[in-house]
């Protein structure tokens, strides 16, 4: 099995583009499944991924990067240069943003990562509760 690359990495994002211009990491997850090519790696979760990803950025630079936040549990998504102003626009109506890599760590473009998204406050919630202890 391979192990994925910068080179797959593109691969996957400009296969999975075609229907989409913001090719989301569990897209990517799923083409590697498919594809028979081990996004772990050794080490952390998904490692080879985010190995991949970083020495792409560091690289040719083919790939635009997009993070809904700063958590580890944010949403990542990538997409082609070529496409960049369609992968924006979807990107901005997910809230996320772009990260660009500077050589040294990820910097967000625009300053600051995106707020947290709010959930919203349930009214039936406190009425529900209060009738279970009730």
């Amino acid at each position: 099995m391979r192990v994925l690359t910068s080179t797959l990495l593109v691969e996957a994002v400009t296969e999975l583009s075609r229907g989409t211009r913001l090719v989301r990491a569990k897209e990517v997850l799923a083409w590697c499944d498919r594809n028979q090519v081990d996004c772990q790696g050794a080490g952390l979760k998904n490692q080879a991924l985010w190995d991949a990803d970083l020495e792409e950025a560091g690289g040719p630079h083919r790939l635009l990067k997009f993070k809904s936040g700063e958590c580890k549990q944010s949403r990542v998504g990538w997409a082609l240069i070529a496409h960049g102003a369609k992968a924006r626009e979807a990107a901005a109506h997910l809230g996320w943003r772009e990260l660009r890599w500077t050589g040294e760590n990820w910097d967000w473009l625009g300053g600051e990562p995106p707020p947290p998204p709010r959930r919203p406050a349930s009214r039936e919630a406190p009425a529900q509760a209060a009738a279970v202890r009730g």
